[in-house]
């Protein structure tokens, strides 16, 4: 269809006196746009735009300067970078300042964004536009954005929703779907978004950084068979709780080379009976930390004189002292700011060096932490006294 109105306008165009010979160079027309004008005209109907209309349009059409498919598998056509932009996902936010796009650009956030203000200070005085769960559509209208960010996969069904809502209301609006925390996909979702920002130099050394920080650990673990990989045993905030085949954190263990002692259950992220720990043997215990009855350290900084405590509290379990990882002191609390979202990189290198000491003993994951975020997120932190891991 896009093809023939084009054909048609192309016709049009030849036979029409004269194109506008001037416009405002700031005016941009799209492709869809264009189509869309041309249609109208040659309907005739009530409304439709006068040929002097659609000539201007014309002048005014760019070519698309990218094509991009975000996560949810929409295709896009990208005819400049979005000037005015909505993030919904502290995520994707957290990305594009790895890529420098612009924070003036951000003229809306979610509210846990602007509840960090440490990690975000940039966006102190931005407006919050509620949460994909709760999203405030008055707010996002009114800020008249040019495009929208929200997640391709988690709450899927609260997202589409947004996404109708808000092509339905605000005309012209690109609503974009990208994760920004899935291992599988974020080295694309990278590149995807230096395209839409015109940031793909910025996107490539991202990219490239992020993609060989994780490429060593296969790469010097290639020998080592499966049954041989160290056995990890992964309980998040929630005492017990861990994840199986298909989980997020198995994807995790696979990837600093370790085997999850509770791959087999059936649940994805079940809960387990205290006995079943001990009844598996891990080499390597991780504890998340940040969230629930463990919410402390992170880049919040809050509490940390309760990590000790946390420490303790999980090699002194009933039957613990017995386990080799305890006896070994390959026993570990990791903060969930760099296991989750774009950070995930950073926890997976810890977990390799735990898992594997010899083998990364040259690989110092606190500095790959320093420099994700002087040289990529560009923040002036002083992270000494923040804890990530413990001990």
């Amino acid at each position: 269809m896009k093809q023939i109105a084009l054909l048609i306008f192309l016709i049009l165009m030849l036979i029409a006196p004269a194109i506008a010979a001037e416009t405002d160079g700031n005016v941009q027309v799209g492709e869809d746009e264009l189509v869309a004008m041309v249609l109208a005209f040659l309907s005739g109907g009530s409304g439709a735009p006068d040929l002097a209309a659609v000539q201007d349009a014309a002048a005014a059409y760019r070519p698309a300067a990218g094509i991009v498919t975000d996560s949810s598998g929409r295709t896009h056509a990208i005819n400049a970078a979005p000037s005015r932009i909505v993030v919904m996902n502290g995520e994707t936010l957290e990305t594009l300042r790895s890529l420098g796009v612009d924070p003036s650009i951000v003229i809306g956030i979610d509210k846990y964004s602007a509840e960090r203000p440490s990690f975000f200070p940039e966006y102190a005085g931005t407006a919050v536009v509620g949460s994909i769960w709760s999203p405030d559509y008055e707010a996002i209208v009114s800020l008249r954005p040019d495009a929208v960010f929200l997640y391709a996969t988690t709450s899927k069904d609260a997202c589409d929703e947004i996404q109708k809502k808000l092509e339905d209301t605000i005309p012209g609006v690109q609503v974009f779907r990208f994760d920004c925390y899935h291992p599988g996909t974020y080295a694309p979702e990278i590149r995807a978004l230096g395209t839409i920002f015109d940031r793909k130099a910025e996107a490539a050394a991202f990219a490239a950084f992020y993609t060989g920080t994780l490429d060593i650990i296969p790469a010097r673990l290639s020998g080592v068979a499966e049954a041989d990989r160290t056995r990890v045993y992964l309980e998040n905030w929630k005492d017990y709780k861990t994840g199986s085949s298909g989980s997020g954190y198995e994807e995790k263990i696979r990837m600093a080379g370790g085997r999850n002692v509770f791959s087999a259950l059936q649940t994805e992220y079940p809960e387990i009976d205290p006995e079943a720990v001990i009844g598996t043997g891990p080499d390597v215990i991780v504890k998340l930390i940040g969230a629930g009855s463990y919410d402390a350290g992170g880049y919040d900084n809050e509490d940390v004189g309760a990590i000790p405590g946390y420490y303790t509290g999980l090699t002194e379990r009933s039957g613990w002292k017995a386990l080799s990882a305890v006896k070994n002191g390959n026993v570990h609390l990791l903060h969930n700011d760099i296991f989750g979202g774009p950070e995930h990189f950073i926890g997976v290198v810890y977990m390799a060096k735990w898992c594997y000491p010899e083998v990364f003993a040259d690989i110092d994951p606190a500095e790959i932490h320093r420099r994700y975020l002087t040289e990529y997120q560009r923040l002036a932190i002083d992270f000494s006294g923040d804890i990530f891991t413990y001990p």
